[in-house]
């Protein structure tokens, strides 16, 4: 699971989502990702600092510890992960795939693309496939498949074939729970498990 924003805590912090996360020093963590401090004397260490603005500086952000302000903790907690997700889809691309309209050396690509030794996360729900390519999302219906002769289980069954290709189904606990947490943009969804 790639990660896409660091919690920065000495504490252990259980039940955080799969998408984030979690170093002892702030040095651990790529800048180039949100960052969220926990706790008041880790943030009073930064430049900027101010109590009343959670917000250290562009994609870093504190919060009090648990053991500080448990409410605030988890409420900042939810903000931090919202963050992340409004920043990818903010900035996710995604084109759909019509295949009845595809020239044969652009379905050949497709194909190819599918098929490669590139690791991929590959969502399908309902009669949608769902991947990431070059920091883009493609779809694909199943039902233009199946307009054009190639069955749902032949697609599915090519797909398993490659090793490298890491399926994942609307209705495993992981999509269910980001599913929530995207709403209706699960489009996204690859780029979170």
């Amino acid at each position: 699971m790639k990660v896409l924003g660091y919690i920065v805590t000495d504490k252990e912090i259980k039940n955080i989502e799969g998408f984030v996360g979690q170093v002892n020093d702030i040095s651990e963590a790529d800048f180039t990702k949100p960052i969220l401090i926990v706790g008041w004397e880790n943030a009073k260490q930064f430049e900027g600092y101010n109590i009343l603005d959670r917000k250290l500086s562009d994609g870093v952000f504190w919060t009090f510890s648990k053991y500080e302000n448990r409410f605030e903790f988890e409420n900042d907690l939810k903000k931090f992960y919202r963050y992340i997700i409004d920043n990818i889809t903010k900035n996710t691309i995604y084109y759909y795939i019509n295949i009845y309209n595809l020239r044969y050396s652009r379905l050949k690509r497709l194909y190819n693309i599918i098929n490669s030794s590139e690791y991929k996360n590959i969502y399908i729900s309902g009669n949608m496939i769902y991947f990431v390519h070059e920091g883009k999302v493609f779809g694909l219906a199943f039902q233009m498949f199946e307009y054009c002769g190639i069955s749902r289980e032949k697609i599915i069954n090519r797909i398993k074939s490659n090793r490298f290709n890491n399926i994942i189904y609307d209705t495993s606990k992981n999509a269910i729970r980001i599913g929530r947490l995207l709403g209706n943009k699960k489009y996204a969804l690859p780029y979170f498990v």
